[in-house]
């Protein structure tokens, strides 16, 4: 096969998929209930997002009024068949190892980002390849858990541009396979390839063009949240000084003129921003003031102040990057963060072979010590709870003299 065709080839594929995908978008809408436990499950891609924790972030901030939990059960290189999980012994097989994990994670959902790896097997792996899927998801389907199936993401680099166009074409060939898997089970099916399967596609991807960066876990939770239907607004405010109007996207209330239009307050409640990282001032909250009399005016929320703008920057409009809410914002990430790495230790210690293996005679004593995490991972569950809980706050703008 030439380059050309091989390029035409991929093209081609990539139109038929995108095709597909669009009359066969998933019938399970992804709607958790108070209490319930996601679990992300998959190869190298989910192992890294605890890293960022970006969608974890999104998913659980969606619903600040719901206690949700998370656990990340990623493992680089694995397969629907569990095999990056093998280590030194024999019971339990390292599918029989995957499945106990995730029971032991007790979810009520599971997002699953298989096939970039059982990919790499083209064609010739695919019918292998659709029966370990399906074996997994009948596995989970016996513990009354809910599925959400992710496609692979595209490689962005490789050895030749007709390798590189080879892997695609494989990497299409395996979405189309999760996808009519998430048909005929009636299961939730997230496209995230096509947003990664861009000409500037490198700013989202470690320099191997295999991994994701900061960017591209950002992007991989906006793509997921976006095709779940979960979509967030970032508040913003139109206020009328001379009027006495305030218009917003959120809610607001005690709004009130001071001083014959020289300022004024009101209340809204805040949320923890859709990004927790402020790469420009379009994210913040914006917030535009008309009918001022000619001055300059500061802008506080909760006592601490936020902006100070003439009268013409307000009517133009004010984006707040650094406001309570981003603080909390980042509190949050911090949180899920600390909460994931504690979890990692707990589910994959160091010198597991000792604590949990076939040489757990030498060291099993340490598996209390494992178990007692559980306090702590729950107790980070609550705090990460109650720091993405919306909180009511006082505007307040006033002219300098």
């Amino acid at each position: 096969m030439t380059l050309n065709n091989s390029l035409k080839s991929y093209l081609f594929l990539l139109f038929l998929l995108l095709f597909f995908q669009a009359q066969t978008y998933s019938q399970q809408a992804f709607i958790p209930k108070d209490g319930d436990r996601i679990v992300l499950l998959g190869n190298g891609l989910i192992e890294n997002e605890q890293h960022y924790g970006f969608l974890e972030y999104r998913l659980t901030g969606f619903w600040p009024e719901k206690q949700l939990s998370f656990r990340n059960l990623g493992w680089s290189g694995d397969t629907v068949f569990g095999e990056a999980r093998s280590y030194y012994t024999n019971p339990p097989s390292p599918y029989d190892l995957l499945i106990s994990q995730i029971k032991a994670a007790k979810p009520d959902w599971i997002i699953i980002g298989y096939g970039n790896v059982e990919a790499q097997d083209g064609a010739e792996g695919l019918n292998h390849f659709k029966a370990g899927l399906n074996q997994l998801l009948d596995s989970v389907a016996s513990m009354a858990v809910k599925p959400i199936l992710l496609s692979t993401i595209p490689q962005a680099i490789s050895g030749s541009d007709e390798l590189l166009a080879k892997r695609n074409e494989a990497f299409l060939l395996y979405n189309q396979a999760i996808a009519e898997i998430a048909e005929n089970r009636s299961l939730g099916y997230v496209d995230i390839f096509k947003a990664f399967n861009t000409n500037d596609q490198m700013k989202h991807y470690e320099n191997n063009g295999v991994h994701l960066n900061e960017s591209g876990y950002l992007l991989l939770a906006d793509t997921l949240l976006e095709q779940l239907k979960l979509t967030t607004q970032i508040p913003s405010f139109t206020i009328d000084a001379s009027s006495g109007a305030i218009e917003s996207n959120v809610a607001t209330d005690n709004f009130t003129i001071t001083d014959k239009s020289k300022g004024f307050s009101f209340n809204s409640t805040l949320h923890a921003t859709s990004s927790p990282v402020a790469k420009s001032q379009s994210e913040g909250q914006k917030i535009t003031a008309n009918g001022l009399k000619k001055g300059t005016y500061t802008l506080s929320i909760e006592g601490k102040l936020q902006a100070v703008g003439s009268r013409k920057e307000w009517e133009e409009g004010i984006a707040l990057v650094n406001g309570p809410s981003l603080q909390q914002s980042q509190q949050l990430l911090k949180l899920i963060r600390e909460k994931d790495k504690i979890y990692f230790q707990q589910y994959r210690p160091q010198n597991r072979t000792y604590i949990l293996g076939f040489r757990s005679h030498e060291q099993g004593r340490h598996k209390e010590g494992l178990a007692a995490l559980d306090a702590l991972i729950y107790w980070m569950d609550d705090q990460i709870n109650q720091t993405k809980k919306p909180i009511n706050a006082q505007y307040l703008m006033e002219r300098l003299p």
